[in-house]
């Protein structure tokens, strides 16, 4: 079952989209309607579609980041370069495939164009917005715990992965150890995706319940708590580097746990 979670998660942004063939439509709609861990997911990946689109009014006031379409014209190009004839082909072929090209090539760039578009949208909405930081993390720490965070997991040594960090990524990070005191278990991290590129996922448990740790270095926010898709989403910057704690909300005997993360992250 979990090969085909992680199968429907990869494809979620597409399906919330609707950017999917119809058959495969259909077999993620019969996935969700089985699995509610993933039917969570895609709810909150609507729901970060939907804090883009109540942010879109003060978005259209942005400006795009530069080289948009020059980095969108250079991708067209290579697309129909390697989908040209080869040398050898007959006139007439070649022929056709200018004329094909002819079509293609606007296409292309508008779809790529659209990409880049959405892409940099996201990226300005979660600079500016903690909601939209927040509902983007939210979705990312449920989808990891539910694709690699099984519950039997042993902790694991702070000073192991972040080694792991630096050696894999180049990531020089503190990684706040376990804690018996504040009940919390370190067992593991990961790279992971958000609107500005990919940041460090360390995953913990406490009392139970799942608890992730995002750093994103370079950044700073003012400190916020908010509440996205039933999961609180703590921010706070220091050194340089902004710390975005994602927990259950309705999760009890967290306050520990929260005080000794903060504490420790730096």
């Amino acid at each position: 079952m979990k090969s085909d979670c992680k199968r429907t998660i990869d494809r979620l942004p597409s399906y919330v989209d609707r950017q999917l063939a119809p058959e495969e439509d259909a077999d993620v709609d019969r996935h969700l309607n089985a699995c509610p861990p993933c039917r969570r997911i895609a709810e909150r990946e609507r729901g970060g579609r939907l804090v883009l689109q109540q942010e879109s009014s003060r978005l259209r006031s942005e400006p795009l980041p530069p080289g948009l379409r020059s980095r969108c014209e250079a991708l067209a190009r290579d697309h129909a370069t390697r989908s040209s004839s080869s040398r050898g082909a007959a006139p007439v072929m070649r022929s056709l495939m200018t004329g094909w090209r002819s079509t293609l090539v606007p296409s292309v760039l508008g779809a790529v164009l659209l990409v880049f578009t959405a892409s940099a949208l996201l990226a300005i909405a979660t600079r500016r917005s903690d909601a939209a930081l927040a509902a983007q993390l939210t979705a990312d720490h449920s989808k990891c715990f539910l694709v690699w965070g099984d519950a039997g997991k042993s902790p694991v040594e702070a000073g192991d992965v972040e080694r792991m960090l630096a050696s894999r990524y180049g990531w020089t990070i503190h990684v706040p150890p376990s804690s018996a005191a504040a009940g919390v278990q370190l067992i593991g991290a990961r790279r992971c995706l958000y609107a500005d590129g990919v940041v460090p996922h360390v995953m913990y448990r406490a009392h139970g319940h799942d608890l992730s740790l995002y750093v994103l270095n370079g950044v700073a926010r003012q400190p916020s708590e908010l509440v996205t898709f039933g999961h609180r989403s703590r921010i706070w910057t220091r050194n340089q580097k902004t710390y975005v704690l994602v927990s259950s909300a309705a999760a009890e005997g967290l306050p520990d746990a929260t005080r000794y993360m903060m504490s420790e992250a730096y």
